[in-house]
């Protein structure tokens, strides 16, 4: 089978930099770029171009644009497919790896988020005596922001919207996963306050 490297320039959108020192007076682009370049492992940190960076209360949003390897195979019909990637003077890394992990934590921050919403849910309860009455995951954040939670949270790692029907003395809360179908086997869901469904079950 044969490879072939491919160089190509792409861009690092919503790349989070969790630096708080830096952020709480203002992140420059010579401390970005010096961040990025170390975890890409990358020598030289003028190849690394900063476009943008868009700075809130705790994170730091940066466009930046480097070079990059990728290491393409083609298959019994002729199709090329990218399989690795390197950056810097890094090793090859496995793209199908690399894939795994991102949705491993976006697995990770969706049930993360589903919990903070059940919490709520359960401090809503324990001091109205019902659960919200809803029949969207919208109406359910608009009537627990911000004394039940403190930001609004209302899309899992998939960019789609969280589920959620309460009729007082039950509900469903979940996520439709990574393939965005409810009832398949990727939902993660909570039910009255546990975890029913999901990564953990």
């Amino acid at each position: 089978m044969k490879s072939v490297p491919r160089v190509v320039m792409f861009a690092v959108a919503l790349l989070s930099i969790a630096a708080s020192a830096a952020i709480a007076t203002n992140l420059k682009a010579s401390a970005a770029r010096e961040r990025i370049a170390q975890v890409l492992g990358i020598e030289k940190q003028s190849v690394v171009r900063i476009k943008n960076i868009s700075v809130s209360a705790n994170d730091a949003v940066v466009e930046a644009q480097f070079m990059a390897a990728f290491h393409f195979t083609v298959d019994k019909d002729g199709k090329w497919t990218p399989v690795e990637v390197r950056t810097g003077d890094r090793r090859w890394e496995s793209i199908e790896l690399i894939q795994t992990a991102v949705q491993k934590e976006k697995v990770l921050r969706t049930t993360a988020d589903l919990r903070t919403l059940a919490t709520a849910l359960e401090a809503f309860h324990r001091e109205r005596g019902s659960y919200v009455t809803a029949s969207s995951a919208a109406k359910l954040v608009d009537l627990l922001a911000p004394s039940y939670v403190k930001s609004v949270i209302r899309l899992d790692a998939w960019s789609h919207e969280f589920e959620y029907s309460g009729n007082g003395s039950s509900y469903r809360l979940f996520s439709r996963g990574s393939d965005g179908k409810a009832g398949t086997g990727d939902d993660i869901v909570f039910e009255n306050g546990v975890q029913v469904k999901g990564n953990n079950n």
